[in-house]
């Protein structure tokens, strides 16, 4: 029987979520957002049947899994939600806004017997597939030490938007460069740190007015 889902979100996120699903067997059949009209606009560009204005009426619809993309300050609250009403979550990149809204999420996970998920989607690339085979096999020894890098040439998509605004995405560059942090740890099997250190530093650009297309960064 095909896993039946609910999106948590309307945004641009669902242009790759809905047919990510479907094409894995998956069947959309609800979506909710507070914006009850962008819901409804969804609904009816992706042929999706149930639309709800809140979470709450989501979960109580007959779905096995939701699929979060909100921005990431509600990933934890929203996740922790539907894995209470004993949902499958998987959930967009970064799985929360710090390390202890993450243990939250994990703990509510095993308690509700459910899988949680988080959307990396960067292993299943080509490339790192490719890698990962050649790992796998011996062609690549053991890996001792990673550099990770992700340049977006393009800039950002401009201010005043939940993605640069910090009480909404986290803030900082690791909140996107997580993705090729993973990727690293996933080519070396995630070893456990044994320190970890680190430096912040906020030298923005001084013209807010400059705006930038989302676009593929560049990643090495």
């Amino acid at each position: 029987m095909a896993t039946r889902v609910g999106v948590i979100g309307a945004g641009g996120m669902l242009q790759y979520h809905a047919p990510g699903f479907r094409q894995g067997g998956g069947e959309l059949v609800a979506i909710a957002d507070v914006n009850k009209e962008a819901a409804q606009a969804s609904a009816d560009e992706w042929n999706i049947s149930q639309v709800f204005g809140n979470t709450a009426e989501l979960l109580e619809s007959d779905i096995d899994a939701v699929s979060i993309i909100v921005p990431n300050k509600f990933h934890a609250p929203l996740a922790i939600q539907a894995l209470e009403a004993g949902k499958h979550v998987f959930c967009e990149k970064p799985p929360a806004l710090n390390a202890g809204e993450v243990e939250e999420m994990i703990v509510a996970a095993d308690k509700a017997g459910k899988v949680l998920m988080f959307n990396f989607n960067n292993r299943a690339r080509p490339e790192s597939q490719a890698m990962m085979k050649r790992i796998e096999d011996g062609t690549v020894g053991r890996i001792n030490s990673a550099q990770a890098q992700w340049i977006r040439r393009t800039g950002i998509p401009g201010f005043g938007g939940w993605f640069t605004t910090k009480e909404l995405s986290g803030g900082g560059p690791v909140i996107d460069l997580l993705h090729m942090i993973d990727l690293a740890l996933y080519f070396m099997g995630y070893p456990e740190p044994a320190h970890v250190l680190g430096r912040t530093f906020d030298d923005f650009i001084t013209n807010k007015d400059f705006k930038g297309p989302w676009g593929i960064p560049d990643n090495a």
